[in-house]
């Protein structure tokens, strides 16, 4: 299952957009396989990776998060900002 993010724009910021994606990738889980998040051409802010991945990354644990989510054309500073959201998440 592949996800296109940019489907929700550019620039993912915004909470309802967040929530939006992240019930798209939840509900693509009970799928077999791996979903692969395509970020081509997209930029996300930290906070809306905190809500999206870190969230995903919480509820999965690290094993299966690495092994269920895959990110496709995703920048450097793509990688960063889920990163990023992913510790804050994990500090909460």
């Amino acid at each position: 299952m592949e996800i296109n993010l940019s489907k929700y724009g550019k620039i993912i910021s915004t909470d309802d957009t967040s929530n939006s994606i992240l019930r798209d990738i939840e509900s693509s889980l009970n799928s077999e396989g791996p979903v692969n998040i395509n970020a081509l051409g997209v930029v996300i802010s930290t906070k809306s990776a905190r809500l999206i991945f870190g969230c995903l990354y919480k509820k999965l644990s690290k094993i299966n998060f690495n092994s269920k989510i895959h990110f496709k054309n995703a920048s450097t500073t793509f990688m960063f900002a889920v990163n990023e959201g992913i510790l804050t998440e994990l500090k909460n």
